[in-house]
């Protein structure tokens, strides 16, 4: 007869795994006035499963205020732009159309302006200036819209920004709609 010998399992596993089970509980439970909040915001935007999404992937705390699903909306925005402009320029460098180049280029110049807009709007949040931060998002919402708008080209090649597009408009939205919630 065998015996089957059980593995050591080593002492930091086991205390690694409770506090990756404490963490997710935290993250999952936020309270109801926050999911309130979240489902009063996403009500209003294009896609309200990536809006609700995003903010509850991001709580870090059971009780979020409006502010702080204004940091969120802030740093996915942020994120998503950054993201953006990598994706942009490598699509850019594969692109042989020359029309697809140029509306490339055209976003890559475009998304540079958001990047600075959205930074700005970061520094004058963290100072309670939300009427700037929401200029701020507003012009970053007129910029999206002109420079990286709508995409057609003769040969029917699609655009490859049309997802990124889609979600920095919605990120764009989120944080214009917790900045009109905040004290001005």
């Amino acid at each position: 007869m065998r015996t089957l010998k059980m593995a050591r399992i080593p002492h930091k596993q086991h205390i690694f795994l409770p506090f990756v089970m404490v963490s997710i509980a935290c993250v999952s439970a936020f309270g109801p006035k926050t999911q309130e909040l979240i489902d009063t915001i996403c009500h209003k935007m294009e896609d309200y499963g990536f809006c609700n999404k995003c903010f509850s992937e991001h709580i870090f705390t059971p009780e979020t205020d409006m502010r702080g699903l204004s940091q969120i909306a802030i740093a996915q925005s942020l994120s998503n732009a950054s993201t953006t402009v990598v994706f942009a320029k490598q699509a850019m460098c594969a692109a042989t159309n020359q029309e697809l180049v140029d509306y490339l280029k055209l976003c890559i110049i475009g998304y540079l302006k958001i990047l600075d807009m959205i930074e700005n709007a970061d520094r004058v949040f963290g100072n309670n200036n939300y009427n700037a931060m929401l200029t701020d998002f507003l012009n970053s919402a007129k910029v999206l819209a002109t420079e990286c708008g709508q995409y057609s080209n003769s040969h029917g090649i699609g655009n490859p920004l049309y997802e990124n597009n889609r979600e920095e408009r919605i990120l764009v939205t989120m944080t214009a709609a917790t900045a009109y919630s905040l004290p001005h």
